[in-house]
């Protein structure tokens, strides 16, 4: 399976638009407590298909239960989570895509970073392919896929689900620090 692959993601700094200084990193066991700190302060709760967890055991349960079958990719404001993009497979050559961005660094350019630095990432590892769903109402996340190069593939009340073929190099990276 090349979900499994040995490729280990090269760490990052990213500015935002309000002059942030981000480091982006893959997810490490030791970063956990500092994930579960972020999605304890996260707003709004439940706000994609019920995730976030509202409360701190099912915050824990579900971040475990993600580090044992996904890759993913953490932004630090110093020790501090601010952002989580993950990589859950579907398959050998498919993942599906969840970006979560703690509100106090959202409009700043950190979701499209951390999506185009998953996309790479899902490139890297030999994936074909990246499915997401979103609501139809979350229209900056919309944006930011369409720009990435994702396609809706079907509509379902107010969720839609989106596919993108993985090609690598295809995608700008985000500004270095």
């Amino acid at each position: 399976m090349s979900f499994t692959s040995e490729r280990i993601f090269k760490p990052v700094d990213f500015r935002t638009r309000k002059g942030r200084t981000l480091g982006v990193r893959e997810y490490r066991i030791e970063d956990y407590e500092a994930a579960v700190v972020m999605y304890k302060s996260f707003e709004p709760k439940r706000v994609a298909q019920g995730l976030p967890p509202p409360d701190v055991p099912r915050i824990a349960h579900w971040l475990a239960h993600l580090q044992e079958r996904s890759r993913a990719l953490l932004a630090f404001e110093g020790q501090e989570v601010v952002g989580h993009a993950i990589l859950c497979p579907i398959s050998d050559a498919a993942v599906e895509f969840t970006i979560f961005v703690h509100q106090k660094c959202r409009r700043e350019g950190l979701g499209t970073a951390l999506t185009h630095l998953a996309l790479d990432f899902a490139a890297e590892l030999g994936l074909a392919e990246v499915f997401l769903s979103t609501e139809l109402s979350n229209l900056p996340a919309l944006c930011v896929y369409r720009q990435a190069g994702f396609q809706v593939t079907s509509i379902y009340g107010n969720e839609c689900e989106m596919r993108l073929r993985v090609a690598r190099g295809l995608r700008p990276h985000p500004k270095a620090a």
